[in-house]
């Protein structure tokens, strides 16, 4: 997951793309609830506003970070 993510950031100035090491970072994973790995957590002025679980290609990611 992590080329494609990599890649749809770099196409998109507007959003802002966070990797977090679940193992590094337990307290965190544990605040937003991750169970599977990968999970993609969108969030706007603070707030969860869409979540996804499983590997995206690149066009649905693109889709799922600007919503």
């Amino acid at each position: 997951m992590g080329p494609v993510v990599s890649s749809v950031a770099e196409q998109l100035d507007s959003v802002d793309f966070y990797k977090v090491d679940v193992d590094q970072s337990p307290k965190l994973t544990q605040q937003f609830g991750v169970q599977s790995i990968p999970t993609l957590v969108l969030i706007k002025d603070g707030e969860e506003v869409n979540r996804s679980v499983g590997f995206m290609p690149e066009e649905p990611l693109k889709d799922f970070a600007q919503s």
